[in-house]
């Protein structure tokens, strides 16, 4: 997985200019590596590369708005847009984290992983 790829992907979703994103490098590199210790056994990661990299980036997406809401206190502003209520923000969020595991499914064990909200 190449961790630029990751990141640009990240920035699409954050709605960041890829700048912005470079700061966030450290979720990026953090669900890459998440993704990369919970593959099955002998996962063919050549032919799902882009899938991995794309659930890299919406996994430290998902983990950048919990972030945002955390040190906002609710409000969230991701790139130029302003959100007062957080709530649909993070449901997105997780909807894309969701499909995004889903997609990996063949090759990702996810025992681990719940989402939640508290």
């Amino acid at each position: 997985m190449n961790i630029e790829n990751i990141i640009s992907v990240f920035s699409r979703l954050s709605g960041s200019d890829e700048e912005t994103s470079v700061n966030f490098r450290f979720m990026c590199e953090n669900a890459k590596d998440y993704i990369l210790s919970h593959l099955k056994p002998k996962s063919d990661m050549a032919s799902c590369c882009g899938k991995l990299e794309f659930a890299a980036a919406a996994l430290a997406y998902y983990r950048y708005i919990l972030w945002s809401v955390a040190e906002s206190g609710g409000d969230i502003t991701v790139g130029d847009v302003s959100v007062k209520s957080s709530s649909a923000v993070l449901a997105n969020a997780q909807k894309i984290c969701e499909q995004a595991f889903a997609d990996i499914s063949d090759v990702f064990d996810n025992g681990c992983f719940v989402f939640g909200v508290m």
